[in-house]
């Protein structure tokens, strides 16, 4: 079990340097003998590499197994000094019926400078991606779509290593259009390496969807049925066709799916008395059709090329009934009823082309990857105020927006794999994105005649050039991993408003990022290492598409979401210490600190009184967060998970052009549990509790949400029933509050969370063997 402060005792020891190919670098089974002992010592599950400390002066056996391989064994005579070994398995001739899997796939695992979530248990209780994610352990979603790790500042989202250039709301729609069965696994960055975009101040959050699988022809099709308030129906088939050199693939799932939001909140103004009392209710129904395809095609030892496309169609019909009174000195002075109407239908497509070239046989490799995304938005809105204080009128209004967005990326990557531990990275990477906004509005004042709402009426473009190159290197030596880096980026942006008034402007900056990873193995515990690392980066957080369009859209008769076109791009240092065990994480302690940071920010036009919803440059901030999870590591018939999270921020800048100093402490707990009864049921616990937690400046009050699910292999596991509930308690209702510089903003909004599923889902077909994940742990010796 791992502890947070455990016993331990120190040795003599010299350790053992592995290096593995990348054909097992999925994972492989070492086992280690001290001779003449026939008894293994060590049985643990092995990547691309790894550290065995050993005692000094003595002889050991070490065997690596792996499914299609040849057995590597060797002799060791380990003297009082380190040693490394470059470990190639060839090619297992003979037939691959005999081959066992010799472990289970843990559910958390620490990879250097990211985390890996396996998918799997998350998946069997979620309707769709967006739900998966807000499941990941670590991960905590708003209910605007943002996602956070350990920082207050949203972490940027990919999609199969692919940066997602959307708004919060437009990405948890993108998310809850793909279906939770197309999510394979969640990589958790952090802290990024060089590698990766310098945009990730608040980490990354890399979703990676199912391809194909790699032997055999096989698929499967599920059905599932979701109620709460409302009901969420999903069916789909996938089925994937290889041969030894061509792998086909192609997924679809249809979903119809009703959500609802009801919304109460008090807005307050002290300059005036004024308090706006507004309570809302949003059905969503919805309609998705998403598919995947794919070819995947091994020219010869060398060269390997695939092609990816995903398509994602998605209708809503939404419809929002706000009541809205209006006191000012304790005196009503308003009231009125509000209906807003919008259809809308998001259209997501993704076309991806992929070469990878092997340098040599220990994993040094060249890739090239060209993409082009296209993301389109249609959205027809209707709206009526009528009012009944002062006096009985009605004031209404219609249009139509859309919003295009071309995206189009090219990168190339060379990882090359030196001898004696030595790794070189280096890559280019050029990105394009070019977006279109229209808006054309008509409003009739009360006289039933519709004229040109020239206020919302809009024309906006935007485009985005992004050109970037990094070079980073590992090293390890006496017992250290060392890994720096560089990141150079050049950013062009330029906006344009053509209507209703023509305005421009435009960023244009070089910069350079730095990166450090240093680690080492502290002592072992248990017989597995206890390693510690040090991340020195820098990030930039540009300022996105919406949150500089000044195009205004219409939330109610008081409130306006519009961008802010001078935002300025916010920069952020991070300082993290972590601990992992067994490749688990453990602990970690960091600090961020971000200077021109930009958040959502409330003003009011004192004339109107007409609320803004926009972005603006605060000042600095500065957050130490402290991480720590511990439980029982998998592969018995019961393990868990429970980990906390602390965040204390503080920001010290200008707000509504008067000084602004303000700090806040907040907590966030998270479980999963997973008791395995039998071979053929599995039965899942998970969920979290936020105390204290900080949205932008909204504080919000304690809540929570618990998860179950029971899994119940039939018909010799090629079926499976899935009963699950979301939301178990009904406690996950967010309350918040906004105090700052004259502004009062008190509220609860519920979303229809709580539902109870039940899913099945069958397996056709041959099974690769890579899938029979749930075998015991094999002696190579028994295997021959």
């Amino acid at each position: 079990m791992l502890a947070a402060f455990p016993f331990f005792s120190f040795s003599q020891n010299s350790r053992l340097y592995l290096n593995l190919n990348d054909e097992i670098a999925s994972g492989a089974t070492l086992f280690c003998y001290q001779t003449p002992d026939t008894v293994p010592f060590i049985k643990k599950v092995i990547y691309s590499k790894d550290i065995l400390e050993l005692s000094s002066e003595k002889m050991y056996r070490v065997v690596i197994s792996s499914v299609g391989k040849n057995n590597f064994d060797t002799l060791i005579h380990l003297r009082n000094s380190d040693i490394t070994i470059n470990v190639v398995l060839s090619n297992k001739i003979s037939s691959l019926s005999a081959v066992t899997i010799v472990s289970k796939k843990p559910l958390i695992k620490e990879e250097d400078d990211k985390t890996v979530v396996d998918a799997a248990s998350l998946t069997i209780s979620s309707s769709n991606a967006m739900e998966v994610v807000e499941k990941t352990p670590g991960a905590i979603a708003d209910a605007d779509g943002n996602i956070y790790l350990n920082s207050t500042q949203p972490a940027t989202v990919f999609i199969n290593g692919r940066e997602m250039k959307l708004s919060g709301p437009d990405m948890a729609s993108l998310l809850k259009s793909l279906p939770a069965s197309s999510v394979s696994k969640i990589e958790i960055l952090r802290n990024p390496s060089a590698k990766y975009d310098a945009a990730s101040s608040g980490g990354i959050i890399n979703i990676i969807l199912k391809k194909g699988v790699k032997l055999g022809s096989n698929g499967s099709i599920n059905m599932a049925f979701f109620q709460g308030v409302y009901a969420t129906k999903t069916a789909g088939f996938s089925f994937n066709k290889n041969d030894r050199r061509l792998s086909t693939y192609i997924n679809y799932q249809y979903t119809s799916r009703v959500n609802y939001e009801d919304l109460i909140s008090d807005r307050s103004f002290l300059n005036d008395g004024l308090t706006i009392m507004q309570s809302s209710f949003t059905k969503y129904p919805s309609k998705t059709h998403y598919i995947s395809l794919g070819v995947e095609y091994t020219i010869n030892k060398k060269w390997n090329t695939a092609f990816d496309l995903r398509y994602s169609y998605n209708e809503n019909n939404n419809k929002a009934t706000n009541s809205i009174g209006m006191v000012q000195h304790q005196t009503t002075i308003g009231q009125n009823l509000s209906i807003i109407n919008n259809k809308n239908h998001t259209g997501y497509l993704s076309g991806t082309g992929n070469i990878k070239y092997k340098i040599d046989t220990i994993g040094s490799e060249w890739t090239q990857n060209l993409q082009y995304e296209y993301y389109n938005y249609q959205n027809t809105q209707k709206y009526k105020n009528d009012f009944v204080l002062p006096e009985n009128r009605y004031a209404a209004g219609e249009g139509a927006s859309s919003n295009d967005k071309n995206i189009f990326l090219y990168q190339s990557d060379v990882l090359w794999k030196c001898k004696k531990s030595f790794t070189i990275e280096t890559g280019i990477k050029i990105s394009s994105n070019k977006n279109q906004n229209t808006a054309d509005y008509l409003k009739d004042t009360g006289n039933h005649i519709l004229f040109k709402d020239t206020y919302q009426t809009n024309r906006y473009q935007y485009n985005e050039k992004i050109g970037a190159a990094y070079f980073q290197f590992s090293k390890t030596f006496f017992g250290f991993t060392l890994k720096p880096g560089l990141r150079f980026e050049i950013t062009d942006i330029a906006g344009h408003q053509i209507s209703p008034k023509d305005t421009a402007f435009s960023i244009y900056r070089k910069d350079i990022f730095p990166y450090i990873f240093l680690k080492h193995k502290l002592f072992s515990m248990f017989g597995q290492p206890l390693m510690a690392s040090i991340i020195f980066r820098k990030s930039i957080k540009r300022p996105f598409f919406e949150s500089l369009n000044p195009y205004p859209k219409y939330v109610d008769q008081y409130l306006y979401d519009l961008g802010n076109p001078v935002l300025k791009p916010q920069f952020t240092t991070n300082y993290e210490c972590n601990v992992t065990f067994n490749d688990i994480p453990v602990l970690a302690i960091g600090l961020n600190q971000t200077k021109d940071i930009f958040t959502n920010v409330i003003y009011q036009d004192t004339t109107s009184k007409i609320a803004f919803r926009t972005f603006d440059n605060l000042g600095r901030n500065k957050e130490i967060y402290f991480r720590l999870i511990t439980g029982i590591p998998p592969g018995k018939k019961y393990f868990f998970y429970l980990g906390g999270l602390y965040n204390y921020t503080a920001f010290d800048g200008y707000y509504q052009n008067q000084p602004f100093q303000y700090s806040r402490n907040s907590f966030t707990f998270f479980t999963f549990h997973e008791i395995k009864f039998n071979p053929n049921f599995t039965f899942n616990m998970q969920g979290f509790m936020r105390l204290k937690a900080l949205q932008t400046f909204y504080e919000l009050n304690t809540f929570g949400g618990a998860m179950v699910s029971a899994n119940k292999s039939i018909l010799k596991k090629k079926a499976n029933i899935i009963f699950s509930v979301n939301d178990v308690l009904h406690t996950n209702q967010v309350a918040f509050t906004f105090n700052q510089n004259g502004q009062t903003i008190t509220g609860k909004r519920i979303n229809d969370t709580r539902r109870f599923g039940l899913t099945l889902r069958y397996n056709f077909g041959l099974k690769p063997k890579e899938e029979k994940k749930e075998m015991l742990l094999t002696d190579p010796e028994k295997n021959g």
